[in-house]
């Protein structure tokens, strides 16, 4: 596969996981009635998974 299609797709990846670790975020948020003290750290952990993940399927996807 052409590198600018992949650097595109694992680039639209990436905004990808960071609108949705945000609106996870924002539920947990909601569901406690309150803003998190650690915000910043629960957001890189959620962001962190999320990436581990779908980067690692996009890599088996892109490869086969």
């Amino acid at each position: 596969m052409n590198p600018m299609v992949e650097i595109l797709i694992f680039t639209l990846n990436a905004i990808f996981i960071y609108f949705v670790a945000d609106w996870i975020l924002r539920m947990i948020e909601a569901q406690r009635g309150a803003v998190l003290k650690q915000r910043q750290i629960v957001f890189f952990a959620i962001i962190l998974v999320l990436a581990l993940i779908t980067f690692r399927l996009l890599k088996m996807l892109l490869a086969g």
